[in-house]
């Protein structure tokens, strides 16, 4: 019997030609499997995804042969390890033709790191973190910090996650502040109003600032850009190891981000808000 996928509003589905429709899973539980993919683990075979998961057996084969039936995941044909299929490509070229951010925050990010010789990167939002669309490591130096763009960087944890969270609307911020908060190193925030109080912080200053809350003698400085209602919808981050932080240089780091996020949202139809642009004025004068 042949079967095809459709969409529902509510669940990813196979309809049998014969009549009848199987709910497999819902639509979110089956694509979040595709987060579990980056540059580091291009493929996952069954029992890791299991692993990783917790997901029983019968049911995440469910889920990744929907995703590859329609083209999202394919199989490695000797070791039949799951990996990132065509429809994943096509759709980002339709993503990028459509609505070509990348190609726009490319010139920003690598302007800066060109300038300040370290690694610079563009994230945007997903639900459970921010996700890195671009980034350059302009450093020539021999400690450098590591980077993943497939990597989903945590709102709570990251600066980028942070000055997104500052400027973005309360529903979000609850939403995230809601779930258990993970640490990823004795710096991590877990406190609901430690991290409130933060968000207050970084309003004020107009940049989050991190130190080694994601990784170990890691820092990193962001800034949001908006979209055409006000609203922060990515950031511009600086990953930098604290050893070669200080004042001088945190300044210099500070200014490239306004100058470029200004201009980054000019150039997108973006609108900062009032208040946002009064304290970077001031940041830039000193």
């Amino acid at each position: 019997m042949e079967h095809y996928l459709i969409l529902t509003n509510d669940f990813l589905a196979v309809k049998c030609k014969g009549g009848g429709l199987t709910k497999m899973s819902t639509i979110e539980k089956a694509l979040m499997l595709l987060e579990h993919f980056s540059r580091e683990r291009p493929e996952i075979g069954l029992t890791e995804f299991k692993t990783r998961t917790s997901i029983d057996k019968g049911t995440l084969h469910r889920h990744l042969t929907a995703l590859k039936n329609s083209g999202f995941l394919e199989q490695n044909y000797l070791t039949r390890a799951y990996r990132l299929g065509p429809a994943v490509i096509r759709l980002a070229a339709v993503r990028e033709n459509t609505v070509p951010i990348v190609k726009t925050v490319k010139y920003y990010v690598d302007r800066i790191a060109d300038n300040i010789h370290e690694l610079v990167h563009a994230a945007l939002p997903q639900k459970n973190g921010m996700s890195a669309i671009y980034a350059k490591d302009g450093g020539y130096h021999g400690v450098r910090v590591n980077f993943d763009e497939a990597e989903i960087l945590p709102f709570h944890a990251t600066s980028s996650g942070l000055a997104l969270l500052a400027f973005h609307d309360d529903t979000l911020v609850a939403n995230v502040l809601s779930k258990k908060l993970v640490s990823f190193t004795d710096s991590t925030p877990t406190d609901a109003a430690d991290i409130k109080a933060n968000l207050e912080t970084i309003r004020t200053h107009g940049f989050a600032f991190t130190d080694q809350s994601y990784e170990d003698e890691v820092g990193s400085v962001a800034v949001p850009f908006f979209g055409v209602k006000g609203d922060a919808i990515g950031t511009l981050a600086i990953a930098i190891p604290v050893s070669r932080i200080n004042k001088s240089f945190h300044e210099i780091i500070i200014k490239q981000l306004i100058v470029a996020s200004t201009e980054l949202c000019r150039d997108l139809g973006g609108q900062i808000p009032t208040n946002v642009a009064t304290i970077w004025a001031a940041k830039l004068e000193v």
